[in-house]
């Protein structure tokens, strides 16, 4: 199993939306990706909660049964079009892949 964290911060505006429109937009296209491909066993979307301190705007974490499911994901169309909406709006990316043992 691989586990796959991505972590984004969003410019204040961008794209004709306003930070909190286009986290919106972003969390719900990520969101709808669940079940995307075969070997997608877990995929949670999480926006922080505004009154504990945090230092990124939105998480990804998937779980992945394997390394070709993972690599299936990232190339599938609709990732990718969600992938270049947040390439649009982010200021920054964080990202770990790492095998759940």
């Amino acid at each position: 199993m691989i586990r796959h964290i991505v972590m984004w911060q969003f410019a204040e505006q961008a794209a004709g939306g306003t930070r909190a429109e286009n986290l919106e937009r972003a969390r719900v296209g990520l969101a709808a990706l669940d079940g995307l491909v075969p070997g997608l066993a877990r995929l949670d979307v999480v926006v922080p909660t505004d009154d504990l301190e945090h230092t990124h705007d939105l998480l990804l974490v998937a779980d992945f049964d394997s390394p070709e499911s993972l690599a299936a994901y990232a190339e599938h169309p609709r990732h990718l079009k969600v992938a270049g909406f947040i390439g649009q709006v982010r200021t920054s990316r964080a990202c770990i892949d790492h095998h759940l043992d």
